[in-house]
């Protein structure tokens, strides 16, 4: 009886844990959404507010009315940058783990490949280095190919493909070869099945990275037709801060609001809706995958 009661309040105590966590993470979403609907003018008197006061589409007009073809261009380029990519990388990934988590008697350097992903990961040689090499020996500047072919491979996820690899039980592996199945035939038909949780789960994360990522088309990209949705929110938000520190522009602009605070939340807004749509479809891929992460190594 005793211990039902001890375990019962390890419950509460950690739904409780697990309920704080939660809404810390929700509150600055909340945050965000509410004052993308609020007034400017009411942000700038009184600061941001935790539940609406005006509730105003200024600011998505704003952003939309002013950038709209840039929008769709930029939403464009970020779609086909997280599929081209995800599906470059997720391969590159997946046969670099495979070969890593082979035997000795397999693949006698599997160990140094693991290794060597490892030492060039901690041993970086630097931005400059990177640029020169990336932009003037592979030809990545002002092109598509420039917004995913430098994140080829992703080393915590190669990681955790790596222990699905190994997890495979190695008599039904021997089994297949002696049915004559070659080492293509065990990667496609065995490897990968029993892998799938962690295959979509790198899938999730590389895709949540090239959504996210700004410093290839910061680096990389000068073109603005070829600029992805997070550099054309930082370009337009830079505007509209240059504008307003400008003494010539501020006075010549002094009866002209510009929403400066909401337009950063409405930009934060569009940024994240496509991957709030997205998770809660993945989520218990993620959860299974770094699961496989912390156990298996």
């Amino acid at each position: 009886m005793k211990q039902s009661h001890s375990l019962h309040r390890e419950n509460i105590a950690a739904c409780i844990l697990v309920g704080i966590a939660a809404f810390l993470c929700f509150f600055p979403l909340w945050v965000i959404v509410v004052n993308s609907f609020n007034s400017e003018t009411n942000v700038t008197l009184n600061g941001f507010s935790i539940f609406p006061k005006v509730l105003t589409l200024d600011s998505f007009k704003y952003v939309l009315n002013n950038k709209k073809t840039l929008l769709l261009r930029a939403f464009g380029v970020s779609t086909v940058t997280v599929v081209a990519g995800t599906i470059f990388t997720t391969f590159v990934t997946i046969c670099y783990a495979y070969t890593a988590a082979q035997d000795k008697q397999t693949v006698p350097f599997a160990n140094t490949l693991s290794f060597i992903a490892w030492f060039a990961t901690v041993f970086s040689g630097g931005v400059i280095p990177w640029y020169i090499l990336t932009t003037q020996y592979y030809g990545l500047k002002n092109n598509l190919f420039a917004l995913f072919v430098p994140y080829a491979i992703n080393v915590f996820n190669m990681y955790i493909v790596r222990s699905s690899f190994r997890s495979t039980p190695r008599a039904l592996i021997e089994s297949a070869k002696l049915d004559g199945a070659s080492e293509l035939r065990v990667f496609l038909s065995i490897a990968i099945p029993l892998s799938k949780v962690s295959i979509v789960t790198i899938i999730m994360f590389t895709a949540l990275t090239y959504w996210n990522d700004f410093f290839l088309s910061l680096y990389l990209i000068t073109d603005s037709a070829l600029f992805p949705v997070q550099k054309i929110l930082y370009s337009m938000m830079s505007n509209i801060t240059f504008l307003l520190s400008g003494s010539e522009a501020t006075s010549a602009m002094a009866d002209i609001e510009l929403p400066a605070n909401t337009a950063r939340m409405v930009m934060t807004v569009l940024t994240v809706i496509p991957i709030a749509f997205v998770f809660p479809f993945v989520q218990k891929y993620f959860v299974k995958g770094i699961t496989i992460g912390a156990i298996k190594g």
